[in-house]
């Protein structure tokens, strides 16, 4: 599932501000992550699916909201 989706649902359940939150927070686990070698989100099959959601995260938060390009 994208991460935009997730966001859609969260917004229309809970709130931006809710689904802000989560995407902040969601961003920095993913960013952890990716940066522990121990994680397999840092593995090579892995790193461009986590790489691809912190970039539709990032949009999010940066935006405040759901855009075409988020």
């Amino acid at each position: 599932m994208s991460e935009r989706v997730r966001l859609t649902m969260l917004c229309s359940r809970d709130g931006l501000d809710v689904a802000n939150e989560w995407a902040r927070s969601t961003l920095e686990l993913y960013r952890q992550a990716v940066e522990n070698p121990a994680h397999f989100a840092s593995q090579t099959n892995w790193k461009p699916r986590f790489d691809h959601s912190m970039r539709e995260l990032a949009a999010f938060v940066e935006r405040g909201a759901l855009t075409d390009g988020s």
